[in-house]
C-alpha cells in the first residue's frame, strides 16, 4: 500500500506535492473561522464595546491625573523658595526659577506667585495668551501702577526688554484664583474661569503661603493650564471610533474639553462665556447630556457607570465616570461610542472573511513557490548583511540558525563582523582618548593666556579685554561700572627690606585678600602692574564699590603682615574708586584715568585709604 502510494506521489512534481496540501488546508481552516466568526461576532459586540470603553476612559483619566499632578508640584517648591527669601515676588529675584519650571513642564499656560501685602504679580507664561511658543516674564506691582508688564526673557530666564503693557489694572488679590486659596486656607483648585488675556477656559492650582513663625498670609503660589489646550488635543489625538466622542464638563454642566472641534465658548470679547454642555452645536453631546439628566434627574448626581441609550432609532454606549481629587476638583468624563461603530466593523470582517478564503488559496499556491526560494534568499541576506556591514551598520543579525552550509557561512561570517566591531571600538577610544587630552591642554593654554603666574589672578591683557566687554554690555542696559585700583603702599621699600621672594608672596596674598573680597561671578580681579591690582564691579554702584573697599582693608589688616618701614609697621593699600553709567559718547580709558587720579589723591593723603572719583 505505502509503495502503491510512493508511486503515486512520485508522479507529481515537488511544486505540486508541496502545494496541494496547503490549498486543501487553507480552504477548510479559513471556511470553519469564518462560520465561527460569522456566528459568534453579533455576541462578541457588547464585551468588546464594553473592552474599548473601559481602556479609552483609563487612558483619559491617566491624562487627567497628570494633568493635575503637576501644578501642586511646581506650586510647592515656589512656595518654599518664597518663605526662604529665594523668590521675591516685590523685586522680581527668582524669576529664572520660574522660567526653568516653565521649560521643564511645557504644559504649564502660566506659574506665578503673588503677595497679600502689597498685591505684587510675578510670573512667567507662554506668549499670545499662553498659546505661544516663547516665554514671558509678566509683572505687575504698585510701581507698574498695576498695569501688567510682559518682559522677553533671555537665555537665563531673567528678564530682557519689556514687550507689551496691559490695558486695564491688574490686582491678583481679587481674582478668582487668589480668593480661592485664602478661603480654603491649604491647597486647592480654583473655579474654572476665563483667562484675563486668551479668554479660554482655565483652571488655577493654588497653594496659600503662610510664615511659619506667626502663621501670617504672605501670599499665593499658582499654576495655570488652559484645559481647551491641554485637554481637547489630547482628546482629538485620542482614537476612540469611527463617530465616537468623549468630553469633560462640570456638574453644573459647563463643558470643560472635548474631542469634537465644536466651540466650548460663547461670544466675543468682553462678552466670552464659556458653554453649557447641553448647548453644544454637537448633538451627540447634546443627547448624552438629556440621557444623563433624565436617568440622574441632575447632573451633580451622576455617578461612574456603563449605561446605553437609544438615539434617533441607533443604539449608543455611554461611559460616564465622575473624576475627583483631594483638592476640590469634581469632573464629569463622559465616553460615546454608537452601536454601529463596533457593528460596521464585525459586518465587515464577515466580508473580509469570504474574501480570505480566495485570497489565502492564492497565497499558498504563492508559499509553494515561495519554498523554492529557501536556498537562495539566505545567501542574499547575507550578501546585503556583508554590504551593510562594510557601510558601518554593525547591529544586523548575520548568524542563521541553519545546521547546513550556509549556517556554516553565517556564524563565520559574524565572527569576522564582530572582531572588525572591536577593532573600530578600540580605535574610536583611542581617539576619543587623544581629543580629550588635545581639548584640556587648550584649556590651560587658554587658562594661562588670562592668568597673571605670579598671584593666579587675571592678567593685564585679559583686564583690558573684560572692561571692554562689560563697557559695552553696560552701556547697552545702562547700569553702572565701578572701577577699584589698589597699589601697595611702600612696596618699594618692602622689597629692599625683605627680598623680592618676600615681595612675590606679599603680592599672592594681598591677590587672595581681593579675591576673597570679590566673590560675585561676574567681579574680576586683575594684576594691573607691579604691584597694582584692579577690579571690575559690574552692575555696582559708587557705594558698592566703597564697600568692597571697606571689606578689603579689614581683611588686609587682619593679616597683619609685617611692614617694618611702612609707618604703620604692616602692608596697607591705597586704593582709588570711579563709578560710570556707560554710553556712547564715554570710553574705558575714562574710567581708568579718573579711578588713577582717586588712587593718586588716596596717596597724597596719606596711603592706607580709598578716595573716591568726582566724576
Amino acid at each position: 500500500m505505502a509503495s502503491r502510494l510512493t508511486k503515486f506521489v512520485n508522479r507529481f512534481s515537488l511544486q505540486t506535492v508541496l502545494t496541494v496540501p496547503f490549498v486543501v488546508q487553507v480552504i477548510a481552516v479559513v471556511g470553519i473561522v469564518g462560520y465561527l466568526s460569522f456566528k459568534n461576532g453579533q455576541e462578541t459586540v457588547n464585551a468588546l464595546a464594553s473592552q474599548v470603553r473601559n481602556e479609552l476612559t483609563a487612558r483619559i483619566l491617566q491624562q487627567l491625573e497628570a494633568t493635575i499632578e503637576r501644578p501642586y508640584v511646581i506650586n510647592q517648591i515656589n512656595a518654599n523658595s518664597l518663605l526662604q527669601g529665594d523668590l521675591n515676588v516685590s523685586t522680581g529675584q527668582g524669576e529664572h526659577q520660574l522660567w526653568q519650571q516653565a521649560k521643564v513642564f511645557p504644559s504649564t499656560n502660566l506659574i506665578y506667585c503673588a503677595t497679600e501685602a502689597d498685591g505684587a504679580f510675578l510670573g512667567v507664561g507662554r506668549s499670545k495668551g499662553g498659546v505661544g511658543d516663547s516665554l514671558q516674564i509678566q509683572i505687575a506691582s504698585p510701581t507698574t501702577n498695576r498695569y501688567m508688564q510682559y518682559y522677553e526673557a533671555d537665555a537665563t530666564g531673567r528678564r530682557s526688554f519689556l514687550r507689551s503693557k496691559g490695558n486695564r489694572p491688574y490686582d491678583p488679590r481679587i481674582r478668582p484664583w487668589y480668593e480661592a486659596a485664602v478661603l480654603a486656607s491649604a491647597p486647592t483648585w480654583s473655579e474654572v474661569y476665563l483667562d484675563f488675556d486668551a479668554l479660554l477656559p482655565v483652571i488655577t492650582a493654588n497653594t496659600p503661603v503662610y510664615d511659619s513663625t506667626n502663621g501670617q498670609l504672605l501670599g499665593v503660589c499658582a499654576t495655570d493650564i488652559i484645559l481647551s489646550e491641554e485637554l481637547n488635543d489630547f482628546l482629538r489625538k485620542l482614537q476612540i471610533s469611527k463617530s465616537g466622542i468623549a468630553f469633560i464638563m462640570e456638574p453644573s454642566g459647563l463643558l470643560i474639553a472635548s474631542s469634537t472641534l465644536d466651540p466650548i465658548t460663547v461670544g466675543s470679547g468682553d462678552q466670552t462665556q464659556r458653554l453649557l454642555a447641553s448647548d453644544s452645536d454637537n448633538a451627540l453631546i447634546r443627547g448624552s447630556v438629556q440621557h444623563l439628566v433624565d436617568t440622574y434627574h441632575s447632573l451633580n448626581q451622576v455617578k461612574s457607570a456603563q449605561i446605553s441609550f437609544e438615539r434617533e432609532g441607533a443604539q449608543h454606549y455611554l461611559d460616564v465616570t465622575r473624576f475627583e481629587d483631594a483638592h476640590g476638583l469634581d469632573w464629569i468624563v463622559v465616553l460615546v461610542v454608537p452601536e454601529v461603530d463596533f457593528m460596521e466593523q464585525i459586518n465587515r470582517n464577515t466580508q473580509n472573511t469570504m474574501l480570505l478564503c480566495v485570497v489565502a488559496l492564492l497565497v499558498t499556491i504563492g508559499i509553494g513557490l515561495m519554498i523554492t526560494r529557501w536556498l537562495t534568499q539566505p545567501l542574499l541576506y547575507l550578501s546585503a548583511t556583508a554590504r551593510d556591514i562594510a557601510n558601518g551598520e554593525w547591529n544586523r543579525t548575520i548568524e542563521l540558525q541553519r545546521a547546513d552550509v550556509i549556517g556554516d557561512l553565517s556564524r563565520s561570517l559574524a565572527t569576522m563582523a564582530n572582531q572588525l566591531q572591536e577593532s573600530f571600538v578600540l580605535l574610536e577610544q583611542r581617539i576619543e582618548e587623544r581629543t580629550t587630552e588635545l581639548i584640556q591642554l587648550n584649556q590651560e593654554l587658554q587658562r594661562l593666556a588670562h592668568i597673571d603666574s605670579l598671584t593666579q589672578a587675571a592678567n593685564r591683557r585679559y583686564f583690558d579685554y573684560y572692561l571692554e566687554k562689560e563697557w559695552r554690555r553696560l552701556a547697552r542696559d545702562q547700569q553702572p561700572l565701578t572701577l577699584i585700583l589698589c597699589d601697595v603702599d611702600y612696596f618699594k621699600q618692602y622689597n629692599d627690606t625683605y627680598g623680592h621672594q618676600a615681595g612675590d608672596r606679599c603680592l599672592q596674598q594681598i591677590s587672595q585678600v581681593l579675591s576673597q573680597a570679590a566673590r560675585r561671578p561676574a567681579d574680576l580681579v586683575a594684576r594691573y602692574g607691579g604691584e597694582e591690582f584692579a577690579i571690575v564691579l559690574s552692575n555696582t554702584s559708587v557705594a558698592g564699590g566703597i564697600h568692597l573697599a571697606e571689606t578689603i582693608h579689614t581683611l588686609l589688616r587682619s593679616l597683619h603682615i609685617p611692614h617694618r618701614t611702612s609707618h604703620v609697621s604692616y602692608v596697607t593699600v591705597s586704593m582709588g574708586i570711579a563709578s560710570i553709567i556707560p554710553h556712547a559718547d564715554s570710553t574705558p580709558q575714562e574710567l581708568i584715568a579718573a579711578t588713577d587720579c582717586a588712587l593718586y589723591a588716596a596717596k597724597s593723603k596719606g596711603r592706607d585709604r580709598y578716595c573716591i572719583s568726582p566724576g
